[in-house]
């Protein structure tokens, strides 16, 4: 197989990709339809914004295709080389966005100036947009957007009552909707929210404070990623509080999820309304969140019981409040020292509050327009899964999610004829699952043959006592503690309290997993990833970035992770009884 049914072709003006922070948005092949009916969606809409703000004039980028991101080998890419146009006309230094966004690394593929580069125009209208968003002091249309998401989910009309044709026409309504507002604001929230590291970075720097960056953007609150993990957190207390529901977790997942059924009394009663609850609230969420196809809690229930049952192996010690509050206490304690060092040079100490105030108000802002994205395209989800479980009923497919196969021009054709699509569907799922087993690049610098890529499976040598893997530091703090491997959420059973988590990726499902480890390491991501952003909050020390971890680290190798220096060093091989 040499190209994905959904690929896209490199940009001639534009033509350098990265996975970094695009891993953890779609972290698994997308699915022909997740990413021709709903990602392409929400590309359109960030074109848009990207017009608007003044960064681009509207010819500059493809409407149907924006080259902002790519699809090659059916994973997901960010274009650097976007990235880097971007800063140069918010008038920052292509290596400064470099760092932020892919780290020290030796592969990056170099810039290569074009004439259209420079445009003193666009440059003005961006910094003007710059300006505007930096004397912001709340986003206000994240929490509308939020109500109108939360409303769809609360009137959704029974799914089963719908004909196909009306299932389809709920999901371009909704997503021409989502495409306008909800898709389209979420731009306006990612772009401010590098406004605050980036204004603080230099002047903690300017009084010898540059290690404190971290602790500044850190303990902020309201970050909506992190909120899942709070609910699921609660979960696991009444667990630990209850041996009636110890007992019972103790058999495993699976079987709580049977055991909540109408019939549940006492404390499974309780417990059972109380995850109801939850569901209500965070369903939409889930391991690759991004993509229609892939299976939210509300569809996969047990999935978020297995992160209770983790979590209840913690102490109460860990408690998100409790780390929010020494977080929040250190941040404060850290900006009044700060500011008590620029006393006298009133310029910076203005300069200064104007970066905490784009951090308080911004990256808790970009958080929320996320969420309110993965609600939007769970609403989706659901009436496409509808449409899905009306196949499996046919017998034309064993899973509801398999419907995710078609492509968008392809969808009238299925309710009109939907055998036709059988066989197109089986061999799209063959080679789907091929795909996933491939490691894609982290630069796509030229036409990608995926032909040629390595098998995730592979073996490769494992890293020698003293070796240190050096990445992007996101979260401050440096810890020693044993490594576990978790590739996906499949595993998580598999983490001890205290261990180091090393993971390919990561998105907002695995935020409970912060709360068991010690510290985590991650393959690939930029420094406003969700895995940074969520430990920042949670206070654990993170690495991102380092490429090779979880191919080259081994289960109970000792290591120290440095949050600070984004580095990662083995300190001792695998016991002897490991």
């Amino acid at each position: 197989m040499q190209s994905w049914v959904a690929d896209w072709e490199r940009s001639p003006r534009l033509p350098h990709y990265t996975r970094a922070n695009a891993g953890e948005t779609l972290p698994a092949p997308a699915s022909p339809l997740g990413w021709t009916l709903a990602y392409v969606s929400v590309l359109r809409a960030w074109r848009q914004g990207f017009i608007d703000i003044g960064v681009y004039r509207p010819d500059e980028m493809s409407a149907d295709r924006p080259e902002i991101a790519g699809l090659f080998g059916g994973y997901f890419y960010l274009n650097l080389s976007h990235m880097r146009l971007f800063s140069l006309r918010l008038g920052m230094p292509v290596e400064q966005t470099d760092r932020a966004f892919v780290g020290e690394r030796p592969d990056i593929p170099p810039y290569v100036a074009h004439p259209d580069d420079v445009d003193a125009e666009r440059a003005a209208a961006a910094g003007a947009s710059v300006q505007r968003l930096l004397a912001t002091t709340e986003f206000t249309d994240a929490m509308t957007d939020r109500d109108r998401v939360r409303a769809w989910r609360r009137e959704r009309p029974d799914l089963t009552t719908l004909s196909e044709s009306e299932l389809v026409a709920r999901v371009r309504a909704l997503l021409d909707e989502s495409e306008k507002s909800i898709f389209y604001r979420h731009v306006f929230s990612s772009l401010p929210a590098s406004f605050g590291p980036g204004i603080l970075g230099p002047i903690c720097e300017s009084v010898g404070r540059g290690s404190d960056l971290l602790d500044v953007i850190s303990g902020i609150g309201g970050i909506d990623s992190a909120s899942p993990a709070v609910g699921l957190w609660d979960l696991s207390r009444a667990v630990t509080g209850s041996t009636e529901l110890t007992t019972l977790f103790d058999k495993g997942p699976a079987t709580v999820a049977i055991a909540l059924g109408e019939d549940a009394t006492g404390d499974v009663a309780l417990f059972r309304d109380a995850f109801a609850a939850f569901l209500d609230s965070y369903g939409d969420r889930g391991p690759n969140e991004w993509d229609i196809h892939s299976l939210a809690w509300e569809v996969d229930p047990a999935a978020a019981l297995a992160l209770v049952d983790r979590l209840r192996t913690s102490p109460d010690s860990e408690s998100p409040a409790l780390r929010h509050d020494m977080l929040a206490a250190r941040r404060a304690r850290i900006a009044a020292e700060i500011r008590e060092a620029l006393a006298g040079n009133a310029e910076a100490l203005a300069t200064f509050d104007i970066g905490m105030r784009a951090v308080d108000v911004w990256m808790p802002a970009r958080e929320r327009t996320k969420s309110n994205c993965v609600a939007a395209l769970h609403e989706i989800r659901m009436a496409i899964r509808e449409l899905g479980r009306r196949g499996v009923e046919a017998g034309r497919f064993a899973h509801p999610e398999d419907i995710m196969m078609l492509l968008a021009d392809e969808l009238d054709g299925y309710l009109t004829d939907p055998g036709r699509f059988t066989p197109v569907i089986a061999r799209r799922l063959v080679e789907y699952a091929e795909l996933a087993q491939l490691e894609p690049p982290f630069f796509v610098a030229e036409d990608p043959d995926i032909a040629t890529w390595p098998r995730r499976d592979r073996e490769s040598p494992a890293a020698a006592v003293g070796e240190v893997f050096t990445g992007v530091g996101g979260s401050h703090g440096v810890y020693t503690g044993r490594v576990r491997i978790i590739t996906d959420l499949a595993g998580c059973d598999a983490l001890e309290p205290g261990e180091v988590l090393v993971s390919p990726i990561t998105d907002a499902a695995w935020t409970p997993l912060f709360l068991v480890a010690g510290a985590a390491v991650v393959d690939v991501g930029g420094l406003n990833s969700h895995a940074v952003v969520v430990c920042r909050e949670l206070g654990i020390p993170c690495v991102i970035s380092v490429g090779d971890g979880t191919a080259r680290l081994r289960d109970g190798v000792e290591v120290t992770v440095d949050g600070g220096a984004g580095t990662v060093t083995v300190v001792s091989a695998v016991p002897a009884d490991g």
